[in-house]
């Protein structure tokens, strides 16, 4: 298959190419390493190659699996790969070994016919809604160049929106799969809290406001991954059976009238760009002419959950430090940790059991909050960010340069609406529905109630054909055949 075929399909095309007998898995393999050499010296997506072992899983692979040969990259973050190595973007974690088993998530990646072809980049330890890593460089975004593809699954996104593999894994504990997936051009889902098992060695990660699913072109393509990905793990905290047996079922249905609350300020008062409000705007208007209600709704003060949030998070990675010294036999040089990461050990370690545990409360406080303001409406419609990709190195989380109130203040000027689902553990998509005048993506972001992720399927698949972003996807795919 060439490049130019191989670009024009998404994951479920190629799997039914692969069940009709038209291509075989190693041609989807070798069509996506082709990509990946080519592209990678400009993009800087992938990390590391497991060109080899794909080729050779492609060969023996049950071509009647629902993914069969379908060409996929695993986020460098979370997730066991046997074969890859976990580093987390860590200069500290790079001598390693590679895993010699898949994490139960991989497992399910595995069991659904997907290529592995290797890792993708992200900041370090997924901390910036911008993925600029010292050790491995600056991701670019395909749309320009010069800009972030996001953070913190920048990589990912950076790799599917330039037609590298139809499908890459994302982590998301504050907008790392939907601030990547607008930055790009994407369809960035965040799952229900406990739908998709975590791993390898936590039951929950980021105090349970991680979610592991995928960066995609087209919204059956996430539908279908997360048919193949979602259920109970014998070692998840917090387990969440799928309401719907087939959610790749649910993108072909029209929703009934749906009660959908719009809010153009942030939780903690930011206001979007004009570009970014119109795109919501323009979202809104088609879907009251589509019969849905459409009313104005304000974020309850309590949901401004920014400090008690960066407790859980900043905590959870001064463990991840612990948890990696015991297995590495010393602790981290200073030249082998950026700024923000020595800012958590700082912090995460300064904070008590008693502050811990407060910051927890908190986050259900603003849980209840938005529970009870929501309690009339089925949907949240916002921006996904507030600004447009922002330009490379804009945003300094690594350097000594760096300022930790500074750095969080443009973090969280670019992007933020996400967290709060991370919070509520509610699943929540951004939609590739808008573009700006210069002819960059601009991401539009819906959350439903927690547990109703065929809701949000729904919903995204009727946009998608009410306003579709293919022929923009193809035409960027297109600059780089």
């Amino acid at each position: 298959m060439k490049s130019a075929e191989f670009v024009t399909y998404d994951g479920v095309d190629l799997a039914q190419l692969v069940h009709a007998g038209s291509v075989s898995p190693l041609e989807l393999v070798e069509a996506a390493i082709e990509r990946i050499e080519a592209l990678n010296p400009r993009i800087n997506a992938v990390t590391e190659q497991s060109f080899q072992l794909a080729r050779s899983a492609a060969r023996d692979v049950d071509t009647r699996l629902p993914m069969a040969g379908v060409p996929f990259l695993a986020k460098d973050m979370n997730v066991d790969v046997r074969g890859l190595h976990l580093t987390a973007s860590c200069r500290w974690l790079a001598d390693l070994p590679m895993a010699a088993e898949d994490a139960p998530l991989a497992q399910r990646w595995r069991a659904a016919g997907l290529s592995i072809l290797g890792r993708t980049n992200l900041p370090e330890w997924a901390e910036d809604f911008v993925t600029e890593p010292t050790w491995r460089g600056p991701t670019a975004n395909p749309w320009d160049l010069n800009r972030t593809p996001g953070g913190s699954s920048g990589g990912a996104a950076a790799a599917v929106a330039c037609g590298m593999v139809p499908i890459a894994h994302g982590t998301d504990s504050g907008g790392s799969i939907r601030v990547p997936a607008a930055a790009c051009g994407l369809v960035g889902l965040k799952p229900s809290r406990g739908l998709v098992p975590v791993g390898p060695h936590h039951d929950e990660l980021v105090g349970g406001l991680n979610c592991d699913h995928v960066l995609t072109r087209t919204v059956r393509d996430s539908a279908l991954m997360l048919d193949l990905t979602a259920g109970p793990e014998a070692t998840s905290r917090q387990p969440w059976a799928p309401r719907s047996q087939r959610y790749v079922a649910c993108v072909d249905m029209l929703p009934t009238p749906l009660r959908i609350g719009i809010a153009l300020r942030s939780p903690g008062g930011v206001e979007p760009d004009a570009e970014i409000a119109e795109a919501v705007e323009a979202v809104a208007r088609t879907l009251g002419r589509a019969g849905h209600q459409v009313t104005r709704f304000q974020f309850p003060a309590q949901t401004d959950i920014g400090e008690a949030a960066a407790v859980i998070w900043m905590t959870a990675i001064a463990e991840e430090m612990n948890f990696y010294r015991a297995k590495i036999g010393r602790p981290a040089a200073p030249e082998e940790l950026e700024a923000v990461t020595r800012e958590c050990i700082r912090r995460g370690n300064a904070w008590s059991a008693v502050d811990y545990v407060d910051a927890k409360r908190r986050c259900s406080q603003a849980t209840r909050a938005l529970c009870a303001a929501t309690a009339d409406l089925d949907i949240l419609l916002t921006p996904t960010t507030a600004t447009l990709p922002v330009m490379t190195g804009a945003i300094d989380g690594r350097t000594t340069a760096s300022d930790f109130t500074r750095w969080a203040d443009d973090a969280y000027r670019y992007a933020p609406y996400t967290e709060l689902y991370n919070v509520t553990g509610q699943p929540a998509v951004s939609l590739p529905l808008g573009h700006s005048a210069g002819g960059l993506p601009i991401g539009v972001h819906f959350a439903a109630r927690l547990g109703c992720d065929d809701l949000l399927l729904q919903l995204a698949g009727f946009l998608e054909r009410e306003m579709p972003w293919r022929e923009r996807s193809a035409a960027l795919l297109q600059r780089y055949l």
